[in-house]
């Protein structure tokens, strides 16, 4: 990517607009320059194919659902409370999501996105997760963490599941009855 973080912020947006409003199909990179208001050449600078927007803007908005996550997690001394909010901020970031409404418009042609190509977006959640224990003086283990990041995406690509999701006092409670013995051992090394 480009040095230029403004126009690739604007190339970003107008991406995400256009996957929001047509899915992965039904706009080109040319599209995505008029959005923009920018070049399509100054499109491919900064992003060297569209499957690479596309990875941006879903590296994007993982990102940002980590800084939410960091955000709640702060907000409690527990560091059992700040994992299930953090793991509740997760699963309420899905609903709404582009991720989500990629795999309702087009499932056959996203999935590629979350399963062979997914290695990037693991690599990111991986390393935010490493970095959140760190800064609450947890040592994780990788693989931990490359764990946490696969059950992540496992619920990302499939949302029939026992676990209540839709009602958050049973799945806070639900996360603290798994999250428990799960950090007794992680601290337990």
């Amino acid at each position: 990517m480009s040095a230029d973080p403004e126009a690739a912020g604007e190339v970003l947006d107008a991406a995400e607009g256009l996957l929001v409003s047509y899915g992965l199909r039904r706009w080109s990179m040319d599209d995505v320059a008029d959005r923009a208001g920018v070049g399509r050449t100054s499109v491919y600078r900064l992003f060297e194919s569209r499957d690479a927007l596309v990875h941006a803007v879903l590296a994007r908005e993982l990102r940002r659902t980590f800084s939410a996550i960091e955000a709640v997690a702060a907000l409690h001394d527990d560091l059992e409370d700040k994992v299930v909010e953090a793991g509740l901020v997760a699963l309420a970031a899905l609903r709404g999501s582009i991720v989500e409404r990629l795999l309702h418009s087009d499932p056959a042609t996203f999935l590629p996105f979350l399963t062979t190509g997914a290695g990037p977006l693991l690599a990111i959640a991986r390393q935010q997760l490493l970095a959140g224990a760190s800064s609450v003086g947890l040592d994780l283990d990788p693989s931990i963490a490359e764990i946490a990041a696969r059950l992540g995406l496992s619920f990302v690509l499939t949302r029939d599941t026992q676990f209540p999701l839709e009602d958050g006092v049973l799945a806070r409670a639900a996360l603290h009855r798994v999250v428990r013995p799960l950090l007794r051992s992680v601290a337990a090394g």
